[in-house]
């Protein structure tokens, strides 16, 4: 360029203008932004709030708003402020990640002790391995306490048997047989039944006697059950929850595995060889031998075809008979209820004879319902109380 073009210029652009184009354009940048448009967007990173508990709380670092204001609004900057924005922008993202993983290394605010919330049942009278005798009564009361301490908690107290494997009637529900009552304000009140049964019924048994725990609050509630004689020896599981009145939505549940056992049961003390049994002919025929702890006063045999309901047979398919004075007595043949067809043994009164009891029947069939063997159980049953049967296999001949 020659000296006359460059006075020419120089007429028309201030030397200053020139010199400030030449500084944007050709400054260091460490391959980022220039350090002129950096520093601002750094400043922000280094600020923070913390709230108790929670740890320090980065604050969000400020839009690059500086850069842009910092840029010239002369023309000949316009092409040098596409190359300061870019430059800023990753230095809030790095920032924030330091910041976040400074965070992360702080050491974490003690959580407080967290108390131990729900309700606490507890049994008293009644335990473990505990052996209940059918026909007494057995006392023992529940407690129930509110040991969540964030506040008052609504209980209704509900007590009930689990289902029992010693239940007289097993068919369907085995439901130990007998009586529970609660002793409220007024007295003592008989409970619906002692045992679950099927369904959540059982869970609204406590909704008259429904109780508000505060924190650390107990309340305990006494109880009384007898065990019917028809129940037989078996573990018995006495279950105590705490119920959200009104609702059947259990809160929490305890248990207590106890014993059923019976001291009155009657004892078979030996049985003949039953003779061949001929469906439709020729009854088997046998006689067994049964003692009793109360003695032979209220002893009655028990005989019972063991059928399943499913085979088709009835009462009016089977005969049974017992030898009386020496003549041959017939008796009824029905179904019990665990689907048996036999002799109830109320229905066999003056058919023993001598003490252990001693008692001859025979057993026929007009038909049967399948090829499976055929089992006789018999035993003895004494003022309600019946002893475990054995069970006896004639040959069958169709």
């Amino acid at each position: 360029m020659n000296a006359s073009v460059i006075a020419r210029i120089a007429k028309i652009v201030p030397l200053a203008v020139v010199t400030a184009v030449g500084i944007a354009a050709c400054g260091p940048t460490n391959g980022e932004a220039s350090v002129a448009a950096s520093a601002p967007a750094s400043t922000p990173a280094a600020t923070s709030s913390a709230t108790p508990g929670a740890g320090a709380v980065p604050t969000v670092p400020a839009p690059a708003a500086p850069t842009t204001e910092a840029a010239p609004t002369t023309p000949a900057l316009t092409n040098a402020a596409p190359a300061a924005a870019p430059a800023a922008a990753p230095a809030a993202p790095v920032a924030a990640k330091t910041e976040a993983k400074t965070a992360a290394k702080a050491p974490a605010a003690p959580a407080p002790a967290k108390p131990a919330g729900g309700i606490g049942i507890t049994f008293d009278g009644l335990r473990a391995g505990q052996k209940i005798q059918v026909g007494d009564q057995v006392s023992f009361s529940v407690t129930w306490k509110n040991n969540d301490a964030s506040g008052t908690r609504a209980v209704a107290p509900v007590v009930a048997t689990q289902q029992f494997e010693g239940a007289e009637c097993r068919r369907v529900l085995s439901m130990a047989q007998g009586t529970l009552e609660r002793k409220d304000a007024t007295g003592w009140k008989a409970m619906p039944a002692l045992s679950q049964g099927g369904g959540m019924d059982y869970a609204g048994t406590g909704n008259d006697a429904a109780f508000e725990l505060a924190a650390g609050e107990s309340r305990t509630v006494e109880y009384r059950m007898v065990l019917d004689a028809g129940n037989q020896p078996g573990k018995l599981y006495v279950e105590a929850d705490a119920v959200v009145p009104s609702t059947y939505k259990v809160l929490t549940k305890g248990v207590v595995t106890t014993s059923v056992v019976d001291s009155h049961r009657p004892v078979v003390n030996s049985v003949s060889k039953p003779t061949p049994l001929v469906v439709g002919g020729t009854p088997t025929e046998f006689s067994f031998k049964v003692s009793s702890p109360d003695g032979p006063g209220l002893l009655r045999p028990a005989v019972y075809l063991s059928v399943p309901a499913s085979e088709g047979l009835t009462g009016e398919d089977v005969t049974i008979e017992a030898k009386v004075g020496g003549e041959w007595k017939s008796f009824e043949a029905t179904e019990d209820c665990n689907g048996r067809i036999g002799v109830a043994p109320a229905q066999l009164t003056g058919v023993m004879t001598g003490n252990p009891a001693e008692y001859t029947f025979r057993v026929g069939l007009k038909r049967t319902g399948s090829t499976k063997p055929v089992e006789i159980e018999v035993g003895g049953a004494s003022d309600g109380h019946y002893g475990a049967p054995t069970t006896l296999r004639p040959a069958v001949r169709r």
